[in-house]
C-alpha cells in the first residue's frame, strides 16, 4: 500500500466492482431474489462510507509506529469483506 490516496481508491474500485456485478445480476435473474441483492448493495455502501470514514479519521493514539498495521488492517478488512460479497453474489444464483 502506497499511500492513503491509493487506499481511499482501492476501496472505491473494490466497492463499485461488486455493485456493478449486483446491478447486471439484478436485471438477469427473477424478481424473488432481487431484494437480497437490493439489501446487498445497501450493506455494500454503508460499509465503504464506513471504511472511508475510518481512513479519514484514525483513532487518537495515532502514531509513526502505528500507521502502517493500522492501514493495513483496514486493507485487509477490505478484501476479505469483498470476498464476501462476492460469495453471497455467487450464492444467489444456486
Amino acid at each position: 500500500m502506497a499511500s492513503i490516496r491509493d487506499l481511499k481508491k482501492d476501496i472505491n474500485y473494490l466497492i463499485d466492482e461488486i455493485i456493478g456485478n449486483c446491478f447486471l445480476y439484478y436485471y438477469i435473474v427473477k424478481n424473488d431474489k432481487r431484494k437480497k441483492i437490493d439489501e446487498l448493495i445497501e450493506e455494500i455502501v454503508e460499509f465503504r462510507n464506513k471504511m472511508i470514514d475510518k481512513v479519514n479519521n484514525p483513532p487518537e493514539n495515532f502514531n509513526n509506529k502505528t500507521k502502517k498495521s493500522y492501514y493495513r488492517e483496514i486493507h485487509n478488512e477490505l478484501i476479505s469483506k469483498a470476498n464476501d460479497a462476492f460469495e453471497k453474489i455467487n450464492q444467489l444464483e444456486k
